[in-house]
């Protein structure tokens, strides 16, 4: 719980405790990030966001670079949205008036059950079969990870990563029979990625396909050749592409890990 209003912080402290929640709180943005950077879990932060009261989007615009996973799990409560609120969240949190405090708790409390719901559902697809192609899933919206996860999940061993940089830290230690890659990401986009399997992975850079929220956008400046899919369009192109990579990969006795 983030206020730099004493009384606010402290009401909304009691409201939140009296619904069963274990509250940190923080009267400033500097002792907010000095909590999410430590190791205790976070799973919902309530902070103010209106002409008054900035530290609500001082402390998102942090959580975007050091905090990427808290993007989707963020409740902003004032007397007004700022103008650039919808720019910066991208439809990924709410803001509820702070006229409405009770209303706070029940968002926040949604905020929680879906981010445990979204585990739970990651967590379920987590065994690897190795009698199976291994895909590497990689998106920043977490409904469509989820979605595209259970999709795939019936013919290929799916792992997923909500960014760029997760996809990297992976791929230093694990290699896969196909990669889908969303190309617009904050925290590394596809583009880095494939660039970084350019640099250490060359011999992965044709298990790559891209999805993209931009109609008629391709990769041929950064991954000529590569395909270029529309998020959410032709489920059936997605499949087709991704069979006759694993065929090349699999089909033609070519292992996965590279022959030294």
């Amino acid at each position: 719980m983030i206020h730099d209003d004493g009384d606010a912080l402290d009401l909304m402290t009691r409201l939140f405790e009296a619904s069963g929640f274990d509250v940190v709180t923080a009267i400033n943005g500097f002792r907010a990030q000095a909590h999410l950077e430590g190791d205790r879990r976070i799973d919902v932060v309530v902070a103010p966001w209106d002409a008054q009261h900035r530290v609500g989007g001082e402390v998102y615009r942090w959580s975007l670079q050091r905090r990427y996973d808290l993007r989707d799990q963020f409740v902003f409560v004032g007397a007004d949205v700022p103008p650039e609120f919808d720019q910066i969240v991208s439809g990924r949190c709410l803001a509820v008036s702070m006229a409405r405090p009770a209303d706070v708790v029940r968002v926040a409390a949604a905020a929680v059950r879906r981010r445990l719901q979204l585990e739970a559902q990651r967590d379920a697809f987590d065994e690897v079969d190795h009698s199976r192609p291994r895909l590497l899933l990689c998106d920043d919206e977490p409904v469509l990870l989820m979605v595209m996860g259970e999709l795939l999940g019936q013919t290929y061993t799916v792992t997923k990563v909500e960014s760029g940089n997760a996809a990297i830290k992976l791929l230093q230690r694990e290699d896969f029979d196909a990669m889908i890659l969303d190309w617009h990401m904050d925290d590394g986009s596809g583009a880095d990625v494939y660039r970084w399997i350019i640099d250490n992975k060359a011999w992965m850079a044709d298990r790559v396909v891209f999805l993209s929220g931009w109609e008629g956008e391709d990769a041929g400046s950064v991954a000529p050749g590569r395909p270029m899919l529309r998020k959410g369009q032709d489920s059936g192109q997605l499949t087709k592409v991704l069979k006759e990579i694993v065929r090349q990969v699999r089909g033609s006795g070519t292992n996965i890990l590279p022959t030294t």
